[in-house]
């Protein structure tokens, strides 16, 4: 009887789950309004220099400078020139045009009191954004560039996985209080390098605003599953926000007890529940894409972003992972909610070994001239001794980085007994240059004996 009683339920649930995403309005978009914000963020000085916010793929991004050269000293792009420290300012403007359209004059008007980031910078300069569309002639552009605008959203689905991805969600955790009539948007646009965000614009409407990649840009859809896989990490982390935002609501006493901000956060920006909750929805990408994909493919991929996600301040990303993956593994029938009270004793019992071993003799002041071309390295704890480590070196000239780069691997270091000192020898044509100790595309890393990675703000300075 029992026997019956599960089977009927797990059968309810998934038809819940084929309901829910069978019944599901989504809608890809690149629309005008929003490629509008893009292309000013790209003219402005922060944008054409930096080279992360903005994606420069060609020959788009060539021809948006070419177009739009005309403007180039328009006034707006002074007025909205934001820099990294000003990420709610820049990443407001260019989320927030998705709440306007234009009017039958032409003119940017705004449609609904959706705001992404507190910041109205949209408003604040909406007659100079008007002044600029008339000025450089936008709409023009907008149309010439539909063709292809309307191959990445009709190719976007496919090369993202998104039936699989949302297949995956509403079974392992589905949100059964989504309604049946909600909408979901994935809002594109190829300038969007960095800083993706989900957002509900109403209540029935959600909007995730990603970035895409470069083989999709470029319409090479079939040329590497590695690289889709990769890619797919954009949108996969920001549509499972609304699967595990309301599990972790339901449990927020609980995660607040159990999950301690000060021992698993460093400076991430993101307080309270939602750290927990970014740590938990790059777990789930990590379930998906073991379950989806072979392992060849994915182990390295996992590794390159539990590295990158401690930059971002979550410094047991790796860790957390892994215990997620192992409470999953364990019965796979098992759905996301039915881990959240084993996975939170676990955090609670291990925390307190969680800390970010620190380079000791890291001046970021001071060059210092190596003896032999040896190079020393002191550290806060104990370490893993690797028997690869990658180096990236940075050049710098009258004592200023530059975008010269050059990237090393060091085999057989000699590691001190306990762990805490390693010596290797260096050579570069670099007459100045810093020593990182992160790169972020491989799997190799310094991790302490407790497994966590060396701050990737470490280095060193160098002059010969």
């Amino acid at each position: 009887m029992k026997s019956q009683i599960k089977k009927i339920t797990l059968l309810l649930l998934i038809i819940l789950s084929i309901k829910s995403f069978s019944q599901r309005n989504l809608k890809i978009e690149l629309s005008e309004n929003y490629e509008l914000g893009n292309i000013i963020l790209a003219l402005t000085n922060y944008g054409r220099t930096d080279p992360w916010d903005v994606q420069k793929i060609p020959p788009y991004y060539n021809e948006i400078i070419s177009y739009f050269e005309p403007v180039k000293n328009h006034p707006l792009l002074d007025s909205v020139n934001y820099s990294r420290k000003d990420w709610e300012k820049f990443l407001g403007f260019r989320t927030d045009f998705y709440a306007f359209s234009f009017d039958k004059n032409g003119n940017l008007k705004r449609d609904y009191p959706f705001n992404s980031f507190g910041p109205k910078e949209v408003d604040k300069n909406l007659e100079l954004i008007n002044d600029f569309v008339k000025k450089s002639n936008y709409r023009n552009f907008y149309n010439q560039h539909k063709n292809f605008y309307n191959q990445l959203m009709s190719n976007y689905k496919k090369y993202y996985y998104i039936d699989k991805s949302f297949s995956f969600l509403d079974k392992f955790a589905p949100n059964l209080k989504q309604k049946s009539n909600s909408n979901y948007v994935i809002a594109i646009s190829p300038l969007v390098g960095g800083q993706n965000c989900h957002r509900d614009i109403n209540s029935l409407t959600t909007v995730d605003f990603p970035n895409i990649g470069e083989d999709l840009i470029l319409g090479k859809m079939e040329e590497n599953i590695s690289s889709r896989i990769v890619d797919n990490h954009s949108i996969f982390t920001e549509m499972d926000h609304g699967y595990v935002n309301p599990i972790s609501e339901k449990y927020s006493e609980l995660i607040s007890k159990n999950f301690d901000l000060k021992k698993w956060d460093n400076k991430s920006g993101y307080l309270g529940i939602n750290s927990f909750n970014e740590y938990m929805t790059w777990a789930v990408y990590d379930i998906f894409i073991s379950d989806n994909f072979s392992k060849e493919k994915t182990d390295s991929i996992s590794n390159i972003y539990w590295k990158q996600n401690a930059t971002r301040g979550f410094i047991a990303q790796n860790l957390f992972s892994k215990k997620l993956i192992e409470l999953h593994n364990k019965n796979k029938s098992k759905q996301l909610e039915d881990l959240y009270f084993p996975m939170l004793k676990w955090c609670k019992k291990v925390e307190n070994k969680i800390s970010q071993p620190k380079l000791l003799n890291s001046d970021t002041k001071n060059f210092i001239t190596l003896k032999n071309n040896v190079v020393e390295l002191h550290f806060s704890e104990p370490m893993q001794k690797s028997k690869i480590i990658d180096l990236v070196l940075i050049k710098f000239e009258n004592g200023k980085q530059t975008q010269n780069r050059q990237n090393l691997k060091i085999e057989n270091p000699i590691w001190s007994e306990d762990g805490r000192n390693v010596n290797f020898k260096i050579t570069s044509e670099f007459e100045q240059y810093a020593i990182s100790f992160y790169v972020w595309n491989s799997s190799n890393g310094l991790y302490s004996k407790n497994d966590i990675l060396l701050n990737p703000q470490s280095y060193i300075l160098i002059k010969k």
